[in-house]
């Protein structure tokens, strides 16, 4: 009996290990682009019909060259939450003002402000440690003592230009 369950826990690592192995993905150098793929008639599908300006194919062609060349990092840090609320006509105009006023003391602070259903949220700050986090949150909580029911230190994920990273 302890042995059938050994054999079935190692075979089920075994699985599980091989599940998790992530493959390179190597992208070809006849791939199609997303408006020849929309237009791809495939049999029992519909077809999609782009039509637009000649420029605009250009400026896309453009965009999607610049940004292939750049990598990004994404990594978990913290932010600071200032506002929170669900109130549809007067949450978005209440973040506003804590943004400009907090915008005002600490001009160089980036501000986050963004509405996920039914909530509009206010974060500031982009911090690597969670006592970085903690430190100016106490500072807020110093110069805006009105806010101190709103101010808590959140995780959240940011995605960064790696050429504008500097080794620390």
């Amino acid at each position: 009996m302890i042995r059938r369950l050994f054999t079935i826990f190692v075979l089920s690592s075994l699985s599980l290990s091989l599940m998790s192995q992530t493959t390179k993905v190597v992208k070809s150098t006849n791939e199609e682009d997303i408006f020849e793929s929309l237009s791809k008639k495939t049999e029992g599908q519909g077809t999609v019909v782009v039509r637009q300006d000649a420029k605009m194919r250009v400026l896309m062609d453009k965009k999607i060259a610049e940004t292939e060349d750049k990598q990004y990092i994404t990594y978990l840090g913290y932010r600071v939450q200032v506002y929170m609320g669900n109130n549809q006509k007067k949450s978005k105009s209440d973040a506003q003002e804590r943004e400009k006023k907090i915008k005002e003391k600490y001009p160089e602070l980036t501000s986050y402000l963004t509405f996920v259903s039914p909530f509009w949220r206010l974060r500031v700050g982009d911090f690597r440690t969670h006592t970085e986090a903690l430190v100016f949150s106490k500072q807020l909580l110093a110069d805006f003592p009105e806010m101190s029911g709103d101010i808590y230190i959140v995780r959240d994920e940011e995605t960064r230009d790696l050429s504008l990273e500097v080794a620390k």
